[in-house]
């Protein structure tokens, strides 16, 4: 029987730790529709949640059919990040139960953000919450590319983390995330997936397990959701 341990869990931020999506999609739609580019709730829901700000508006401007110059996506998806970050500027309150769960996972494992948000948003929200001390390593939009479901971020944080020790041989490196895109990019680097959230079956089904939200999550329950037959956690 194959003895393993938890030694690594990195997390999305964006809807894990802090719930910063509707401030993100307020922008875009508020944003897009300056430019004439209007699209409803559902419509955003369907093209643009969850993905990094660049491949959201991406995904807007296909929903209508509008093709723009890299100058003016990269324009557009500036003015989108501004706003996100003026909402962040004022305040973002944490998921219930995210900072009682950071604290129990990182007494008994390196913890990392790998997030669709900027690094900066991240940190100042971290900052902000008194929390950043927990985590080893932030991998924001600007860190890696392509981004996620691509497997370069993730596979970013885990050269970060390994600077300060590499991962053992009977370590086991878990993602917590919320968007297929995100379950997707830690697949790609080899991790195992732990989906959070009110998912449609489909989305959950990419993943090792599914919780609805971080509160109460532990190393323990982390062991229990995602072994495999014949692994045994130290």
């Amino acid at each position: 029987m194959t003895r393993r341990v938890i030694d690594t869990v990195l997390m999305e931020f964006e809807g894990i730790l802090a719930d910063t999506a509707p401030a993100r999609r307020d922008a875009l739609l508020l944003v897009c529709r300056e430019d004439g580019i209007d699209l409803s709730p559902a419509e955003y829901r369907e093209s643009c949640a969850g993905l990094a700000t660049p491949d959201a508006v991406r995904g807007a401007l296909a929903r209508r059919g509008v093709s723009i110059d890299d100058t003016a996506l990269e324009l557009l998806t500036l003015r989108i990040d501004r706003a996100v970050s003026a909402h962040v500027g004022k305040g973002i309150v944490l998921v219930d139960g995210a900072r009682e769960a950071v604290e129990r996972l990182a007494a008994r494992a390196r913890l990392g953000i790998v997030s669709r948000s900027s690094r900066r948003d991240v940190e100042f929200v971290l900052s902000l919450a008194q929390m950043e001390h927990a985590f080893a390593c932030v991998i924001g939009i600007e860190d890696a590319f392509p981004g996620k479901p691509g497997a370069a971020p993730y596979l970013a944080a885990i050269r970060r983390l390994e600077r300060r020790g590499p991962v053992p041989p009977e370590g086991i490196v878990v993602a917590l995330e919320d968007t297929i895109g995100g379950i997707q990019g830690a697949r790609a680097a080899g991790l195992r997936c732990i989906a959070v959230g009110d998912l449609p079956a489909h989305v959950a089904m990419e993943a090792d397990a599914v919780i609805p939200a971080i509160t109460g999550l532990d190393v323990a329950t982390i062991e229990t959701l995602i072994a495999r037959e014949g692994e045994r956690f130290a």
